[in-house]
Parts: C-alpha cells; structure tokens; sequence
C-alpha cells in the first residue's frame, strides 16, 4: 500500500456527517475524519483505547477534552494522548478535518 489517493477511495461513513479513510502499515495507523456536523453543544461522549494518539488539526476549530482538562484547537494545532487516557472533542465549526495517528494499528477501524 504504498499511495492512497483520495480520488481512488471512498471514504467509509462512520456517523451521519464523519467519514473517514486511512492507511497503515505494521504498526503505525494514519486516519484522515471529516467532520460535516458541527457546531455542536457538548463534546462527544469520552472514550479510550491502548492505543498512543497524534492528532493534527487541518481544518475547522474544536475543542480537545483530555481527563477535566480543555484545550481549543485551531488549523495547524496538534494534540496527543497517552494510552488508556480519556478523551473527547467538540466541534466548534460545520466542517472539521482531523489526521489522527496511532500506534499500534487501530484493528477495529480495519474492514473485516
């Protein structure tokens, strides 16, 4: 798997308005969300996984939640989350664009 363009995929609809597509390799995962339903009024619902996480915002505003801690983001801002840490977002726009990364590979997000 060595180039994924988007023209050549059809991002998977995870949500009404959130698709997403990605690429990985043995233990590295790149996702790529769009969000077209924002603003919303409360972060999404809290959740972890064992998985680290960089996440870099391109486009849209959100608010980050880790733990009790919030953090608006901006286009070019980055976040991180440990393994096992709580964590949420908030749209803050109509449209969000997200690139997540995690390592190890999110097995649940595969097709099976």
């Amino acid at each position: 798997m060595g180039t994924i363009k988007l023209s050549d995929v059809t991002p998977e609809v995870i949500a009404k308005g959130r698709m997403r597509y990605l690429a990985h390799l043995s233990n590295l995962m790149m996702v790529v969300i769009d969000f077209h339903d924002g603003p919303t009024t409360q972060p999404d619902p809290p959740h972890s996984h064992f998985h680290e996480q960089i996440s870099y915002v391109v486009s849209g505003e959100i608010n980050f939640v880790l733990g009790n801690e919030v953090t608006h983001l901006s286009p070019g801002d980055i976040y991180t989350v440990p393994p096992n840490a709580p964590h949420s977002i908030q749209l803050l726009t109509e449209n969000v664009r997200l690139v997540d990364t995690f390592s190890p590979i999110r097995e649940d997000f595969l097709k099976q």
